[in-house]
């Protein structure tokens, strides 16, 4: 690949999940020159750090929290981005609204790996032949997950990541989680775990 494969993490303010979820795929991919991860919110806190009890779990897990500022979510964001992870349903109908030609390269973060998980080893090994680098095997497999998520039916509410933002730490655990296992799966997936 010539040009460097973006991954876009999307939550809504921008302070929470989806900075967590940048993170964790930045540290998942740090061995991967070609790959590259941002991340913005629709309705962002544009400018601000992210939250504290989500800094804490990121930083905790051996992700680099530090130097993090909000930014609001725009459309050649979304049409640049080769994968867009969201944390919601809604933040993917709020971005195919606005750029449906990017809808096929929309998933939430569970979802993705939901769907990569019951590809099996060989979808990902077909896709990743070759000697394929992490970003040549995601852009093989984007379209395939594709496929395999219109035949396998929408999104459950099981596939969205919960909004921590003012809420007790408990709730932040669970937001941390559901974005930590995915992030793991795919890791797995791609040979990327350590």
């Amino acid at each position: 690949m010539a040009t460097t494969y973006t991954v876009l993490a999307v939550c809504t303010g921008n302070i929470c999940r989806s900075p967590a979820m940048e993170r964790l795929l930045a540290r998942i991919f740090r061995e991967e020159p070609d790959i590259e991860v941002r991340s913005a919110g629709t309705y962002a806190h544009d400018g601000e750090d992210m939250q504290e009890p989500m800094k804490q779990r990121v930083s905790d897990y051996g992700a680099d929290a530090e130097d993090f500022t909000a930014q609001q979510l725009t459309p050649s964001a979304v049409e640049d981005a080769d994968l867009i992870l969201a944390a919601t349903r809604e933040h993917i109908e709020d971005m195919a609204a606005e750029v449906p030609a990017a809808r096929a390269r929309m998933f939430t973060l569970p979802e993705f790996a939901r769907l990569l998980q019951s590809g099996g080893s060989a979808e990902i090994d077909d896709a990743a032949g070759g000697g394929r680098t992490a970003a040549e095997t995601l852009a093989a497999l984007v379209p395939r997950l594709d496929q395999a998520r219109l035949a396998s039916g929408a999104a459950t509410r099981e596939d969205d990541v919960v909004d921590p933002y003012m809420l007790p730490e408990s709730v932040f655990d669970t937001s941390f989680r559901q974005i930590r296992e995915p992030v793991e799966a795919l890791a797995d997936a791609l040979g990327l775990s350590e």
